[in-house]
């Protein structure tokens, strides 16, 4: 790094902690002074002296009607601060990794030079002016569109929503033990909300989801109409050539590579031919070893984030600069398009106008790949049958989006349907979960001649967007029926942790990217296929006999689409339907699984090894982490097939990665052969 770029990230950095002492001090200064005195001219019950048409009066009499000023103050000014202080911390990183010997920098610099060679080769392959311009303006109207209000972290009260399991069962014994939630008329705010001993039996009735995250009548007007302007906007489809084909895509890069490089390898050893692309965010993410050589020898290709969003003339221009001038500073590279853009006509690239960063990379992964057709996968989530049909077969080819269950109960503020323009039925329910012998599937509700909306969850209402939460571990979206919808997602990634990560969790667990890609589905009224049978819970039975979770099953769409339409033909004839079991193994057996999301923990061999998680606390003894019945369940010993093939890639192949950079080698094939030898001395208590 320059001195000259050293020194304007430390004035960044001092202007950075200017800001902060100034929030810190105003946060004093309205705590010990503005509040007391908002608080005195409350309760005094005397006339201002104050001229009552000054703009101090109008201030103090606004301030003083807002009951929740002072928590709103402090939960935005902590919010800015943490930012603030996030900032920093990623500043420091920064600064940590630069901080290297002359040899150090050299060897680095050579090894970005070879990146940047190899990713702009690649790059030329789907990078085409078209696409460019596709995106520029689809950045564009994000930014002209982008919410113009606060972040959304005004709440009633400090209580959050119970993050309650989904749970539909009209034979849960808990449903006769259990009386109803009372709302008690209170004009303490905190004596709102109130439940009762079984928290499970809370209605997330449109007036029990009313009670947590606020916005005022002027935040809602900014952005209902940022909204409805962006969806006006959006592309219906992209044009001619910019995506074609289908393909499976992950989001790589850090610890998630090896992850990504384990699944990759699985889904080739079950013989699907389907191509394969990885978003790479950063530079530094990017290992030469995967992205040069093993991924392009198993079908597969490594999409550099930053290129992918690059105007193809500055990759042409870049080819007779020097080495230095190439290398993807990010910092660099927006100033330097900057200078460009005021010493000539060119246009800044919008794109330098966003920050991407965490959940924002799934939406990014299926916009920036090549297929037209796309199946999203997580890093840690492994098919366990060839996946290539389900994009030729019903429900995919009908509905162009396919969603998968997770645990919980959806909590999306109503708020959220008025900014997005959907109404709401007040008199037809969606049809719903039925939970019936460990399977779920679709019942059609009736239509009641009168619904009382108090006792029914806003979201088996028709309109709303239906319960259960989805799990994003595995997605499929088509780009030809659903491009806007997956623009719209996008919009909802890129301004969520502020704006609509609120609006579809209120600050219950799990809040991120997974609600995002339906919601803007039912917004748009485009189809959707939400799969029917539920997820599978993966763990084992400690020595305490304590369940232990860690990871999730997920069922095939195809054979569950098929094995709800027959269930749905043949509900009022229950005869046909036993007839149909002896005959079909599908209707006996119900859908099979096809991903296992193994999420807690990481299917990382030296973590797994250090952190105890493959050892049994009381015992000592090794353990399967996913039970006896993962034959039974995927059809083969899922387990012992992927510390083969971890074996396969860090042993036999002595794949490089940054993930085990610092872990001896010999050590690592130690513990993997070992595990081994304990799983296959296992086979037998298989079920």
């Amino acid at each position: 790094m320059t001195i000259s770029l050293r020194i304007k990230s430390f004035l960044r950095r001092r202007h950075k902690f200017s800001l902060l002492y100034s929030l810190i001090i105003f946060i004093v200064i309205a705590y010990f002074i503005i509040v007391p005195n908002l608080a005195l001219s409350h309760h005094s019950g005397t006339e201002s002296t104050t001229n009552a048409d000054s703009p101090t009066s109008n201030l103090i009499d606004d301030l003083t009607n807002d009951k929740n000023y002072l928590e709103s103050l402090v939960l935005k000014s902590i919010s800015y601060i943490t930012y603030f202080i996030t900032e920093q911390k990623e500043q420091q990183e920064q600064d940590k990794k630069i901080e290297l010997t002359p040899e150090q920098r050299e060897l680095k610099k050579q090894e970005d030079i070879r990146k940047i060679r190899i990713i702009k080769d690649s790059m030329k392959k789907i990078n085409s002016k078209t696409r460019y311009n596709y995106f520029q303006q689809i950045f564009q109207d994000f930014y002209d569109n982008r919410p113009q209000v606060p972040p959304l972290n005004n709440y009633l009260t400090s209580k959050r929503i119970y993050h309650a399991r989904y749970d539909t069962s009209h034979r849960n014994p808990l449903a006769k033990k259990s009386k109803p939630v009372r709302i008690k008329k209170s004009s303490n705010a905190e004596d709102i909300i109130t439940q009762d001993q079984d928290e499970e039996r809370i209605i997330f009735s449109e007036s029990y989801l009313n009670q947590f995250l606020q916005i005022d009548d002027n935040e809602l007007k900014s952005m209902t109409d940022s909204h409805a302007n962006l969806v006006a906007n959006l592309a219906d489809q992209a044009p001619p050539g910019v995506y074609k084909g289908d393909g499976i895509v992950f989001v790589g890069g850090g610890s998630f590579n090896w992850l990504t490089l384990l699944s990759v390898k699985s889904v080739r050893a079950m013989g699907s031919a389907l191509p394969i692309e990885i978003l790479i965010p950063q530079l530094d993410e990017y290992e030469l070893d995967i992205c040069a050589r093993i991924y392009p020898a198993l079908g597969a290709r490594c999409i550099y984030l930053p290129y992918a969003l690059r105007d193809p003339d500055d990759m042409d221009s870049e080819q007779n600069e020097e080495p230095e001038e190439i290398i993807d500073n990010e910092e660099n590279n927006k100033e330097k398009q900057m200078r460009d853009s005021t010493t000539s006509n060119k246009k800044e690239n919008i794109i330098n106008k966003f920050k991407f960063k965490g959940y924002q990379y799934k939406a990014l992964a299926i916009l920036l790949s090549s297929f037209e057709n796309v199946l999203l996968l997580d890093s840690d989530n492994i098919p366990v049958h060839k996946p290539d049909y389900l994009f030729s077969s019903e429900p995919f080819t009908d509905h162009g989006l396919i969603v998968w269950p997770d645990f919980w109960r959806r909590a999306t503020s109503p708020i959220y349907y008025k900014i997005a323009g959907i109404e709401i039925s007040h008199t037809e329910l969606l049809p719903k979960y039925d939970e019936s012998e460990s399977f779920l599937r679709i019942r059609r509700s009736g239509t009641p001649k009168k619904l009382n909306l108090k006792r029914i969850p806003l979201h088996q209402r028709k309109g709303a967007i239906p319960d259960p939460t989805s799990e994003s571990g595995q997605l499929m979206i088509s780009k030809k029926s659903h491009n806007k919808a997956l623009l719209l997602a996008l919009y909802y990634n890129l301004y969520g942790p502020d704006y609509f990560y609120p609006l579809f969790s209120q600050g219950s667990d799990g809040e991120g990217d997974k609600e995002t890609f339906l919601a803007a589905t039912v917004a748009l009224q485009k189809p959707f296929y939400q799969v029917s049978k539920f997820l599978n819970a993966f763990g084992y039975f400690n020595s305490k006999n304590e369940f232990i979770g860690t990871g999730m099953g997920q069922y095939d769409p195809v054979e569950d689409y098929e094995y709800s339409k027959q269930w749905t033909l043949n509900i009022k004839n229950p005869a046909n339907w036993e007839f149909l079991k002896k005959k079909d193994p599908l209707i006996e057996n119900g859908p099979r699984i096809l991903f296992v999301h193994s999420n807690f923990p990481k299917l990382n061999p030296w973590k797994l090894k250090t952190e105890n998680k493959i050892i049994d606390k009381e015992s000592g003894n090794r353990i399967r982490l996913y039970g006896t019945g993962m034959k039974v369940r995927t059809g083969y010993d899922f387990e012992y097939v992927q510390w083969t093939n971890m074996k396969f890639l860090l042993c036999d192949l002595k794949i490089e990665l940054e993930t085990f950079k610092k872990v001896n080698r010999s050590n690592l094939c130690k513990e993997i052969h070992e595990h081994i030898q304990f799983l296959k001395s296992t086979m037998g208590t298989m079920e």
